[in-house]
């Protein structure tokens, strides 16, 4: 049977196709689109750091301790989070902004202005007269980051076809990868330049100055503004033809109208509601709400999950009124048939397939929480961290995305992801080695640079494997998913890094994170193997 969607199992019944000339695998980052996606990716990281990692040294330099550093960093769970309301992004217009814009661009440009706000609001709260503001004003910017992220992997996945995501994927994380340089380094700098007066021999609590990470924080708001005008001159992606949309709702609202819903699915339907006050809970309380999920939720979910299959096992259907059909047909094609969609072509494989993107940056996650108090407590200085992340970390980046980036497309995604594992696990190690040399800059520079290296190499290969995973026609919902996996374990596992570190110090720390990604190669083997019924990318 001839099906172009289909991809077999066997090498000779469906040959690779040859490997695009190494001219023409680099001319695709000169494109308008790549380069749209260097900048786009600039205003993707630029949040991240500055509600976790650079957040973390500001803390630590205030004075908070490690365990309160660590649980504040769960702030960073509403990127894992970012599933539930990725639908609506996919699917809801905004009324002026998608009218002005178009429906991705209208959403990138929201987020966006949430994350300037937020950024504003942290630069002006001081963490030493009260956590409370600050944490609020960081959940904004994780909240608008996350949002922007799934506005923004729609967006790069409809600009171009499949054989061209690696090239995007690889320009994405450039940017990307700049940005949280910016916003590690650089911010570092700008807070440094802006003291009133050095304190030399001031260290911790007593060189801290608010003063100057207000300043370093505004600067960061304002530097979003290289996102901002991305968007308003970019052009809005092609979308799906609305034809075939319209006709698809038709035939749903028909079938539900004549048959009504199974009682399982409104109970699905139910929970995933419920889902949405429950995750922004989870960024509010952290310790309390996760112990009461663990003692007291737990149980309810298994018990709910046990009478949704005894209501599908028994086959029972509901009508829908008719005043509720339009709302019904809306959120069975934005919450269930992208999920179903997955779970159809990948059957079984989708387990392994998820094990692995849930687990396969658990090493540098869990690790990054601890990065910036760890230089803190051996005695580097801001500009002594800023110039190293700057010069070294750039570079590095920049090699490492353009490398994972090109061999992607020239040896292929699964070979890369797996060399991207293998490095990634490494260079915890030689942080490990690096605590137990004290204040050595040229260790400090060697170490940076080798996990900037693995990390873009890494990155570049991972976005590319995502991307590869999504039906354009869910591309939101769908990599909303996976990226959300990604982080949603790890992050959970990173908020009990400082309490790990107080405990056995940071050496036994930073080798229990590269044991952590020795799961991920025997998955990454695994994956490999797979095929899946029908590409992903098939349904145009």
């Amino acid at each position: 049977m001839d099906n172009p969607g289909h991809m077999s199992a066997s090498p000779a019944e469906n040959p690779t196709p040859p490997s695009p000339p190494w001219r023409d695998a680099l001319k695709v980052y000169l494109e308008p689109a790549t380069l749209r996606m260097l900048a786009l990716g600039f205003s993707a990281g630029l949040p991240l750091l500055l509600v976790l990692g650079t957040l973390s040294f500001r803390l630590r330099e205030a004075g908070i301790d490690r365990t309160t550093i660590g649980y504040l960093s769960w702030v960073g769970l509403a990127y894992g989070f970012k599933w539930v309301w990725a639908p609506l992004v996919d699917r809801l217009p905004l009324p002026p902004l998608t009218t002005l814009l178009g429906r991705r661009r209208g959403w990138l440009l929201l987020a966006q202005c949430m994350v300037i706000a937020g950024l504003a609001g942290m630069a002006v709260n001081d963490p030493r007269h009260g956590l409370t503001p600050l944490v609020w004003c960081a959940l904004l910017v994780a909240f608008g980051s996350a949002t922007q992220d799934i506005a923004l992997d729609a967006f790069r996945i409809e600009s171009a076809e499949a054989r061209k995501q690696a090239a995007l994927a690889a320009a994405y994380q450039t940017g990307y990868r700049l940005a949280m340089i910016w916003a590690g380094a650089g911010v570092l700098w700008v807070a440094a330049w802006a003291e009133v007066a050095p304190a030399a021999a001031a260290t911790g609590a007593a060189a801290y100055q608010n003063g100057a990470w207000k300043t370093a924080y505004l600067v960061m708001a304002a530097s979003m503004v290289v996102g901002v005008l991305t968007v308003l001159l970019s052009p809005e992606p092609v979308p799906k033809e609305r034809q075939i949309e319209t006709a698809e709702m038709a035939a749903t609202r028909e079938q539900i109208a004549t048959t009504g819903i199974p009682v399982y699915g409104a109970m699905l339907a139910l929970a995933v509601v419920l889902l949405v006050p429950a995750a922004v809970a989870l960024q509010i309380h952290f310790v309390i709400l996760v112990t009461a999920l663990l003692i007291f939720v737990s149980p309810v979910v298994l018990a709910y999950a046990a009478l949704v299959i005894w209501a599908a096992r028994m086959k029972w259907r509901v009508r829908v009124p008719q005043r509720a059909l339009s709302l019904v047909v809306w959120f069975i094609h934005a919450f269930y048939k992208p999920f179903a969609d997955f779970v159809r072509r990948y059957k079984w494989q989708a387990v392994l397939i998820l094990s692995l993107i849930a687990i396969y940056r658990i090493s540098d996650v869990v690790m990054g929480i601890m990065a910036n108090p760890f230089y803190v407590d051996m005695g580097f200085t801001k500009d002594q961290v800023a110039s190293v992340s700057k010069i070294y970390g750039v570079i590095m980046t920049l090699a490492g995305a353009f490398v994972g980036g090109v061999l992607s497309m020239r040896l292929g995604v699964m070979r890369v992801l797996m060399l991207g594992a293998v490095l990634s696990a490494a260079s915890n190690l030689l942080f490990a080695w690096l605590a137990t040399r004290g204040h050595d800059l040229t260790a400090l520079i060697a170490v940076v640079s080798a996990d900037n290296l693995a990390g873009g190499i890494a990155s570049a290969a991972f976005i590319a494997y995502l991307s590869s995973l999504t039906n354009i026609s869910y591309s939101a919902t769908q990599y909303a998913l996976f990226s959300s996996l990604m982080l949603l374990l790890p992050k959970f596992i990173a908020g009990y890094s400082g309490a790990f570190v107080d405990a056995y110090g940071y050496s036994s720390f930073f080798v229990g994170t590269a044991l952590l990604g020795a799961p991920v190669l025997v998955l990454v083997a695994l994956a490999s193997r797979l095929t899946a019924t029908t590409s992903p990318r098939g349904r145009q």
